[in-house]
């Protein structure tokens, strides 16, 4: 009984796909993808033409997109360099720390050798101003 009830189900849907077929003959649809059947002409759909040259020029669009972020993606610090460049680059790095360290200490030295001799002038003045006044 089995077998016949399946044949029954496989002549329905035979006969439902040779009325799509028919439906989409008489509209002049065309079908893009099996997946997605098409049961109305859309009135508003571009030409073939029209959609294929879109379709060139997206595709165009994602190629050189997809070769900028390639471009950018190379020229990021430490994707094409080697250990050996990126520990060489650390050390130049550290020695022009340590460099722009001792830079630092000296100018800090000669702002307290400044401050110092500032705060004696200033103790000096007061010392005669305040002296002279009695």
């Amino acid at each position: 009984m089995e077998g016949v009830e399946a044949k029954a189900v496989g002549v329905h849907i035979d006969r439902v796909t040779q009325l799509q077929d028919s439906v989409d003959e008489r509209a002049g649809m065309v079908q893009v993808s099996s997946d997605i059947p098409v049961t109305q002409q859309n009135s508003n759909a571009e030409s073939s033409d029209d959609f294929s040259q879109r379709t060139q020029e997206i595709a165009t669009d994602i190629c050189r997109q997809a070769k900028k972020i390639d471009t950018l993606a190379e020229s990021l610090p430490g994707t094409t360099n080697a250990i050996g460049e990126l520990e060489k680059d650390f050390q130049e790095l550290n020695r022009e720390n340590e460099q722009v360290t001792v830079e630092l200490q000296e100018a800090n030295r000669q702002a307290r050798e400044l401050l110092d001799s500032l705060s004696a002038m200033l103790t000096a003045i007061a010392d005669n101003f305040g002296s002279s006044t009695t």
